[in-house]
């Protein structure tokens, strides 16, 4: 909604390096209030010169503070010119929403997302598709033949971010459309042609860029959502490759919760969606810890099945004899193999080492270093077997949830209890999951009152909207930081919550 109080773009904001941002990315947009300059607000993307793109290190001042990306392009000033028309009198001023709550990071965010293409990793739940909204909004009114798009990895996650942004912003729904791979090909090239926001999926896009369908010299703003995703030939990276072979002039917003586990995993979704600014904030961030809530983490041992217990006995008999040679050679100390750990048999492993630096004639030197690398690997395996279960007992508990198991001991735990499943679309030989149609269904319910739990698998984990709950229940202990994240996030909201992790 627009205030009778809008926020005027000037000249001299102090909020931006402008300086930074013109060199590091070619689409900037600078809103100015001179109506003859309004015309200079883009620039165009990187298909032509060859850039080098910001590294992480910038962003987190590991580096030096300057910026590394330079344009190898001569004519600058030509470049700076923008093909698409403007609203200059739109283009004076930004609009931030009235109707929600002012959180300062998240305006603060809006903002620096509309001049730079940016990389906003928010924990979930804290308002990455306000901020999408915001700038699409203000895209959408600063360019009148303009198209934007908002992608999502899933139809329900298109379905869900296109309520959001309608229940957010005022973008006439007239002009608004979802294009899943469920729209036939001739029919999305007529709507690419008569619409101007599209919530579309990856591949969608891919092939409507490929096959010209996508009207790319008119696109302006490309959102991204669940944006680690982008890697390797992933239709995100190939959409954005696409783009910038073409030299289109347009604003790039990636939004995730888990960005990365590792330094160069991140960098490689900076690189493949050209992003020059990233805007990271953690549950601990002075500007976010009023909006976040205490999750109460309990962790629950649970005694291992009598299966598994079989396949665990049977996985020490393998492992006793190995570490019988290396007792009786003296590499290993008067030490019950059932409580030995890979930390433990590396120390055993340098100290074996140090003594043979001293007595280079041990005999069977070749021998220990076989056993203890072959040790190190079976007691890992060990680990992860009682702490985790084998692969296998992912898959196991994949098809367990389809059987309705959990779903049985569930329901039979009072009237209080109304259950449901929550399962992805077909991925077993012997059972069939849920269509997208009886996902959107059984979420609905949800949400009005009508199931109180949900049984789900790992499909619960992404970027769909489950609301806020209570309590979360953590069936296998993930090994996966970032997916324990997505699990976890689903509670302490909007108050506090509770997570079990059995």
């Amino acid at each position: 909604m627009e205030s009778n109080n809008p926020y005027e773009i000037l000249d001299d904001d102090d909020g931006f390096d402008w300086e930074a941002a013109v060199r590091e990315i070619d689409a900037v947009c600078q809103m100015r209030g001179d109506g003859n300059e309004a015309e200079k607000v883009c620039q165009k993307g990187k298909g032509k010169g060859k850039g080098k793109q910001s590294t992480l290190d910038n962003f987190v001042g590991i580096a030096k503070n300057e910026t590394e990306a330079i344009r190898v392009q001569e004519n600058d000033a030509e470049e700076s010119i923008c093909n698409h028309h403007i609203d200059t009198e739109s283009a004076k001023t930004w609009i931030y929403p009235v109707n929600v709550p002012l959180r300062d990071y998240q305006f603060h965010i809006a903002q620096t997302a509309l001049f730079q293409n940016t990389l906003v990793a928010l924990p979930t739940g804290l308002g990455k598709t306000l901020i999408a909204a915001v700038v699409m909004y203000n895209y959408f009114r600063w360019f009148p033949e303009g198209k934007i798009v908002f992608a999502a990895p899933s139809r329900p996650l298109v379905m869900q971010q296109i309520e959001a942004c309608h229940n957010i912003v005022g973008i006439p729904q007239e002009w608004t459309v979802d294009m899943t791979g469920q729209l036939s090909p001739p029919k999305r090239a007529r709507l690419w042609k008569t619409k101007r926001v599209f919530f579309v999926t990856p591949q969608v896009l891919e092939k409507d860029i490929q096959s010209g369908k996508c009207l790319v010299k008119y696109l302006v703003c490309l959102v991204i959502d669940e944006a680690h995703r982008a890697m390797g030939n992933y239709s995100y990276c190939e959409a954005v490759r696409e783009l910038m072979a073409a030299t289109v002039q347009l604003r790039i917003l990636a939004l995730t919760a888990t960005p990365g586990s590792k330094q160069q995993t991140v960098q490689d979704v900076i690189d493949n969606l050209h992003v020059s600014k990233l805007e990271h904030r953690s549950e601990t961030d002075h500007d976010v810890m009023p909006y976040v809530h205490d999750r109460k983490i309990e962790l629950i041992q649970v005694a291992m099945g009598q299966d598994a217990v079989e396949v665990n006995n049977k996985f020490l008999e393998v492992i006793r004899p190995i570490v019988t040679k290396l007792t009786n050679i003296g590499a290993i100390q008067n030490r019950d193999y059932r409580t030995l750990s890979p930390c433990v048999l590396l120390e055993m492993r340098d100290k074996f080492r140090q003594g043979q630096m001293q007595d280079p004639s041990h005999n069977n030197y070749i021998d220990v270093e076989g056993y203890f690398g072959v040790l190190i690997t079976l007691y890992y395996i060990h680990k992860l077997l009682s702490s985790h279960g084998i692969r296998p007992a992912y898959e196991m508990l994949e098809r367990k949830l389809k059987q309705g198991d959990i779903m049985v001991a569930v329901g039979g735990t009072g009237d209080q209890i109304r259950a449901t499943e929550f399962i992805g679309q077909s991925s077993g030989k012997t059972t069939k999951g849920q269509s997208q149609k009886v996902q959107q269904a059984v979420l609905k319910k949800f949400r009005s009152g009508a199931y109180n739990v949900i049984v789900a698998t790992s499909i619960g984990e992404e970027g769909l909207d489950i609301m806020e709950v209570d309590l979360v229940i953590s069936f296998d202990a993930n090994i996966s930081p970032l997916r324990m994240i997505q699990r976890m996030g689903r509670t302490g909201r909007k108050h506090d919550g509770r997570v079990d992790i059995l």
